[in-house]
């Protein structure tokens, strides 16, 4: 499992893959959003290292975020992460130009932001 450190260098690098993507096609915005959604999730896996913590699967990670008030902060943003990459590759509702920006980077810049205060 990796450290917060590592946790941290792939959440970085899944935000630059993204930001050199071609999102003009609804395709390409659904899969920078599941890139975006795996960002937030190791960003969270970094805080949880800092409590000794590693989330095997998706329900135990989010069984972890409820029992602690630094995640239930961005609980939201987080869910609203994974339910946009969901809808994306399940069922090919991509979001428009206009979500990806309004929702997805919106909601991963919180992800980041509030987690990056207990990964230093």
């Amino acid at each position: 499992m990796p450290n917060k450190r590592e946790h941290l260098l792939i959440a970085e690098s899944n935000e630059h893959f993204f930001a050199r993507l071609d999102l003009s096609g609804g395709p390409a915005r659904g899969w920078a959003s599941t890139v975006a959604f795996y960002a937030a999730l190791h960003y969270v896996e970094a805080f949880f290292s800092t409590r000794l913590k590693h989330s095997a699967d998706h329900r135990t990670r989010d069984n972890n975020m409820v029992q602690h008030n630094e995640t239930m902060a961005i609980y939201d943003q987080f869910c609203e992460l994974k339910n946009i990459s969901t809808r994306a590759r399940y069922y090919g509702r991509y979001p428009t130009g206009g979500e990806f920006m309004n929702q997805v980077l919106v909601a991963l810049q919180e992800v980041r932001v509030e987690m990056m205060k207990y990964c230093h």
